[in-house]
């Protein structure tokens, strides 16, 4: 069942979307190499706080070369998916999902503008990372968060994903999902 939907990449889905539980509809695409400008003005309207929350540091945005990273995808073992507000046309939220070479267990980051948090992005984008995982036949999806995000811990427990500690760090968590 998964060989050939492994053939298949968001990249050849021109036109895909999204309706959250409160209503916004999201119009997705994948990211593309001349998005670095988009992504960080984007980031730019991300709080402080969940900066440091998706990049696990203190910085205040992410340098050019960091955002170059970010548009570097080969739209199968990792995907990196724009969410535009269908009303505005506004970039309001990204989904990052990479997998390991054997395709196995996938990590997946979702950053949501500031303006935007409280509107279901986040639960809605990370149903789709699951979807996204799973198709590629993926059986694990993780995140690893900061103890601190209560936000996205309990998004990721309403979700059915597992919590615990990861060994050596008290300040990180580590949020699995078995998927199918």
């Amino acid at each position: 069942m998964h060989s050939t939907a492994l053939d298949s990449t968001l990249a050849e889905e021109p036109r895909q979307y999204l309706l959250t539980r409160e209503g916004a509809r999201l119009r997705l695409r994948p990211v593309k190499l001349g998005d670095g400008p988009l992504l960080s003005q984007f980031l730019s309207r991300v709080s402080a706080e969940d900066l440091r929350f998706r990049f696990l540091d203190s910085r205040k945005l992410p340098n050019p070369k960091e955002i170059a990273a970010l548009l570097e995808v080969d739209h199968r073992r990792s995907e990196h998916v724009l969410a535009f507000d269908t009303a505005s046309g506004e970039l309001v939220a990204t989904l990052l999902v990479v997998a390991d070479r054997r395709m196995e267990t996938a990590e997946v980051a979702i950053a949501v503008a500031a303006d935007w948090k409280g509107r279901g992005l986040g639960w809605t984008l990370l149903r789709h990372a699951s979807d996204l995982a799973f198709i590629r036949g993926v059986k694990k999806l993780r995140s690893i968060e900061s103890r601190a995000n209560h936000d996205a811990l309990e998004v990721e427990q309403a979700l059915g994903f597992r919590a615990r500690p990861v060994e050596g760090d008290r300040t990180l968590m580590l949020v699995e999902a078995d998927l199918g």
